[in-house]
């Protein structure tokens, strides 16, 4: 067994237990000496308090050297021995077989128990034996043996300093009762010892398998990429991981204590406490007001959280932000309408433009022979018109239908939306309320694509931007060259702004929101941007202004 952990934790402990002790012995021996006066003699009383003096000297070196040296072992046998020989001074000075402190080897034998392994316990039992029956021995020697010479002076110290009678029969009784006492302490003190360090041992790996586990799990739920909510019968908010915080848009610990209700409005939640509660949907979508303002979709799963012992305790809410894909839903649902309604488009367009040409021409034809009064003048000259703007809708739905080719290479995207935002200026319905707000960088940036077809793209959304600020308004152009794979191109607008259901379907073909449109400009632009494998965003609301961001790919896709 590897004691040398144990011994840095225990070394500290059996020093404050031994000064307790010195304290103890000493208040105990000052105290009956004054209660009981005729106890009282002052040689002894002095040789206690110098040997107790000693042992809290030693206890003090042990203590600093606790600090000092890495070698617990050693420090263990020393404190042991010392222990032995002070308490067989104690015993010495203060009566020798009358001693009240004999018991003192029993306790230094339980500190060895705590120290040392358990065959080491039953050496220290020996050791003490040996110093106790050797003192005892010593001190009754002149009246045990009346004929042996003590010419040594430690020897006639000790045999001549004990003033008590000895029967020699209590001699023995004593001696083979303390070494029956000594083994039996050392036995049973070890065997708890041993035992407790088994426990420990145990609990320290059960608590490191527990602490593993805890560490496991904690680790799981802060490296989840989804939310993670708990919370206790009632509804209130227990913990939450990061990665819900920050899909929420909130600090981890913000929320803790707070009803789930308030944070996600609208969530059908557990009702009841015990057998009668209930279980909310297990799974379901929420909508979400985000701290910015924006409207985000959750999809929320929902479980009972049990424990072993005590049942249900609360309930884990696990959700992920579905915004991205209810985008990218939507949108392939608007490509795939967008598909058919171009077929079906293209099939329309080349059945209208004939008969178109044929009316067209028939109506000029109509125009140069015949003789015509006013009125079939401005009739003439209304088909005339219609048949152009009816031409004009059909080559768009033929430009909408058509596979679109692109031809890329490195553009100045800054350039482009210059020239538009030229070509603007000059348009009929800028007038003297508009305004033009350019953000764009003095250097070029650089993206991959067809240069007509993102001039198209431009001007169709500046173009709209003009028609949704019909008593003028700022149009902000900006161009962000930011360090990534995309250039984006925000153009925004103080118009009169989109609901949900129209930034739905914005991009879908024959949505027009403005007179004399033909609901393919946006159409176009989303398929444009699309063939160049970028993206397209729309944030708008009502009265607000709309704002389109771009992002083109800066490599060829």
């Amino acid at each position: 067994m590897k004691f040398t952990g144990e011994l840095h934790a225990w070394l500290p402990y059996v020093i404050k237990i031994r000064f307790v002790i010195i304290t103890f012995v000493f208040a105990i021996e000052f105290s009956l000496r004054q209660v009981v006066p005729d106890l009282s003699h002052p040689e002894a009383v002095r040789n206690l308090g110098m040997v107790v003096i000693l042992w809290y000297i030693l206890n003090l070196f042990f203590l600093i050297y606790n600090q000092i040296s890495r070698d617990y072992l050693q420090q263990a046998y020393l404190q042991i021995l010392s222990d032995v020989c002070v308490i067989t001074a104690i015993v010495h000075v203060t009566g020798d077989l009358d001693s009240n402190y004999l018991s003192l080897y029993l306790v230094a034998i339980i500190l060895a128990s705590m120290l040392l392994p358990r065959g080491r316990v039953f050496l220290v039992a020996a050791v003490s034996f040996v110093f106790m029956g050797f003192l005892l021995e010593l001190a009754y020697l002149p009246s045990l043996y009346p004929d042996v010479a003590l010419d040594h002076p430690a020897l006639r110290f000790l045999a001549t300093s004990s003033p008590f009678p000895v029967d020699l029969g209590r001699l023995q009784v004593k001696i083979f009762a303390s070494l029956f006492g000594f083994f039996a302490v050392a036995y049973l003190a070890s065997y708890l010892a041993e035992s407790l360090r088994k426990t420990g041992a145990e609990l320290r790996d059960k608590r490191g398998q527990v602490a593993s586990l805890q560490a496991i799990n904690e680790s799981i739920i802060q490296s989840m990429r989804d939310g993670l909510i708990t919370t206790d019968l009632n509804g209130t908010i227990q913990d939450l991981n990061p990665a819900g915080a920050a899909i929420l848009g909130r600090r981890p610990g913000e929320l803790k204590g707070k009803p789930l209700r308030e944070v996600l409005a609208g969530l059908p939640l557990a009702a009841g406490v015990g057998a009668e509660s209930t279980m909310p949907n297990p799974r379901q979508e929420v909508t979400y007001m985000h701290p910015t303002g924006e409207r985000r979709f959750l999809g929320i799963a929902a479980s009972p959280l049990i424990l072993p012992e005590t049942g249900r305790v609360g309930y884990v809410y696990n959700f992920r932000d579905l915004t991205e894909e209810k985008r990218l839903e939507a949108e392939y649902r608007a490509i795939d309408r967008m598909a058919t309604l171009g077929r079906l488009s293209a099939a329309i367009a080349h059945e209208i433009r004939n008969p178109l040409a044929s009316i067209a021409g028939s109506v000029k034809v109509l125009q140069s022979i015949a003789y015509l009064d006013e009125d079939q003048a401005k009739l003439i000259d209304i088909v005339s018109g219609e048949s152009e703007r009816l031409n004009k809708l059909v080559s768009d739905f033929l430009i909408y239908s058509r596979e679109q080719k692109f031809e890329f290479r490195d553009v100045d995207v800054v350039k482009l939306l210059e020239e538009t935002l030229l070509l603007l200026q000059h348009h009929p319905l800028f007038g003297p309320g508009y305004r033009v707000e350019r953000k764009l960088p003095r250097r070029p940036v650089v993206a991959c694509a067809d240069p007509d077809k993102l001039r198209q793209v431009f001007w169709n959304i500046c173009d709209n931007s003009l028609k949704a600020m019909p008593e003028g308004g700022t149009l902000t152009a900006e161009v962000e060259d930011g360090a990534t794979a995309y250039v984006r191109v925000a153009l925004a607008d103080s118009g009169v702004g989109l609901d949900e259901a129209q930034i739905d379907r914005l991009f879908e073909p024959f949505q027009a929101g403005f007179a004399n449109g033909t609901g393919l400009g946006l159409a176009i632009v989303f398929q444009i941007v699309r063939g160049h494998h970028g993206r397209i965003h729309v944030k708008s609301a009502p009265g607000k202004g709309t704002r389109f961001l771009i992002e083109l790919p800066r490599r060829q896709p």
